[in-house]
């Protein structure tokens, strides 16, 4: 059948876009080619069978293209301006317009590929207000999207072992090149094992109308931060992966942060989508469809390993991010069966609290709740503002801060029953603040660790000068610290509590919390 497979070359000649374009970028997915030229991007699908997918076919590329540009119109439609039969006249391969017909295109905006999010990533320039309305941008879609009893079955335990089992299957092959024997085989077992021992979770979630057509490809790469958020590239070739449980499209996007280092914003995605959506259910899957994704994304990354078109140095990369995103995989995989635990690290403002609970939080995959970030949540103020009031003033009054601390234990005990770990970073200045989490500890039949983290107060003079001008959660300053050091109360010893000082290297502390964590498991 026809196609631009062996003529690629020819589309990337500027004369074929008309005036103005003086360059033409290609870029390859393992089943597309995008060629940017000017204003617009022409997207055209390579001719490949991969089983779950197949574009082999001139009539089914053009099917395809249509229902990609119908189904990406709901998210984006200022980006997406038409589908174009590619033709040949008199020899010569042009978009739109009378000749042979030998493929087809979605013509859409071109955007910067400054502006696409994982480059942002890159740079440190995706901040906590960008994924607040990204959040909420993905819980209106998925209140709105399509759902009934032919959607459902798409998240049966049937569909979701037949799923695996197909990954399982394409991926051996790259035993040894992308994922080892040992990371394929335990992350093998542990998703048998999980899929065996939820059966009826899987159940629940299917019944109770949360498997969803949702966008089925949601991660950074698919979304330009610009004057607002475009997501685009929506799935449309087969049901079984863009119809799904609503906390697998969750999972995706977190997945994809953790990815690129950005455990932090991973878990303000999913804190501020729970607001937005009141679907706590997605607890209990989100490590398992983490796992499946980041397996997804090294299998679909390592299928460019096979691609004649793709270069010896870009093969390099390829090679790279899938290892990568096995060995992620492998790390979710290896939490799907542990019981989660709860560490409380507190002390007073400008110890390191936050960067320590953040490291802990990724090394973890813990869910990190910081009461600076959830007080300024629930008085609607950007969790990155400074407000400056005043020690018992403005957000910081007697009243905020019961809520705060009342907020934060719910949310505690919401993750810790969808067994995901947690880490409360506060001050927790009294005894009778640091019993409380005890009594949720002891209700939820949980591990409990306090880490109380120390430094002098020349340290904290310092930390709290650099960080005055910085964004951040902390509005406390040095008059905060020092009426607050009036107040708290230092723990008394007890086998549930570590002291650390936070000027020691922060990998020794590490270790130092997990052997105390891990002799603490190990009792309970």
């Amino acid at each position: 059948m026809p196609s631009i497979q062996g003529r690629v070359k020819e589309l990337l000649k500027p004369e074929i876009y008309g005036a103005g374009v003086k360059k033409v970028r290609l870029i390859q997915t393992h089943t597309s080619w995008v060629f940017i030229a000017g204003e617009f991007a022409y997207k055209v699908k390579k001719p490949v069978n991969f089983g779950f997918l197949d574009y082999t076919t001139l009539q089914a590329r053009r099917f395809f293209c249509k229902e990609e540009f119908r189904l990406n119109r709901k998210l984006s439609p200022e980006l997406y301006i038409g589908v174009l039969p590619v033709v040949d006249r008199s020899g010569k391969i042009r978009f739109g317009g009378k000749g042979r017909v030998i493929d087809y295109c979605i013509k859409m905006r071109a955007m910067p590929q400054s502006a696409i999010m994982t480059e942002k990533l890159k740079k440190g320039r995706v901040d906590y207000l960008t994924i607040d309305e990204l959040a909420r941008i993905v819980a209106q879609f998925h209140r709105q999207a399509e759902t009934g009893k032919e959607i459902a079955r798409y998240g049966s335990i049937k569909t979701v072992k037949f799923n695996w089992e197909e990954n399982f299957i394409q991926t051996r092959e790259f035993i040894g090149r992308t994922i080892n024997e040992d990371q394929f085989y335990t992350i093998k077992r542990a998703i048998e094992r999980f899929i065996f021992t939820n059966r009826r979770l899987f159940l629940t979630r299917q019944r109770a109308g949360f498997i969803k057509r949702c966008h089925g490809d949601l991660h950074p790469r698919n979304i330009f931060l610009k004057d607002k958020i475009y997501i685009f590239d929506c799935l449309e070739f087969n049901p079984r992966f863009f119809c799904s449980d609503t906390a697998a499209e969750i999972a995706f996007m977190a997945m994809d942060l953790d990815f690129h280092n950005r455990h932090d914003l991973a878990n303000f995605f999913i804190e501020r989508y729970l607001i937005y959506s009141d679907d706590p259910g997605i607890l209990p899957l989100l490590n398992f469809y983490r796992c499946y994704r980041a397996y997804v994304r090294g299998k679909v990354t390592s299928f460019l390993l096979n691609d004649p078109n793709v270069s010896s140095v870009a093969k390099a990369n390829v090679r790279c991010d899938a290892r990568r995103y096995f060995h992620l995989a492998f790390r979710y995989a290896r939490f799907l069966d542990r019981k989660p635990y709860l560490m409380v690290v507190f002390g007073l403002p400008g110890v390191g609290k936050t960067y320590l609970a953040r490291r802990l939080a990724e090394k973890h995959l813990a869910m990190h709740l910081l009461s600076d970030s959830i007080r300024k949540q629930l008085c609607n103020v950007p969790v990155t503002e400074h407000r400056f009031e005043g020690y018992g003033k403005g957000l910081y009054a007697s009243g905020v801060s019961q809520r705060t601390y009342a907020e934060m234990f719910n949310r505690a005990e919401m993750f810790l029953r969808g067994r995901i770990s947690v880490i409360l970073d506060a001050t927790f200045t009294s005894e009778e603040s640091r019993e409380r989490c005890r009594q949720l500890a002891k209700k939820l039949n949980v591990p409990l660790l306090f880490i109380w983290v120390t430094c002098p107060e020349k340290t904290v003079v310092s930390r709290l000068r650099r960080r005055a001008n910085r964004a951040g959660f902390s509005d406390a300053n040095l008059t905060i610290y020092r009426i607050m050091k009036e107040k708290f109360i230092p723990p008394a010893p007890a086998p549930d509590l570590i002291q650390i000082d936070s000027r020691q290297k922060t990998e020794r502390l590490l270790i130092q919390i997990e052997k105390r964590l891990n002799r603490l498991l190990l009792e309970t």
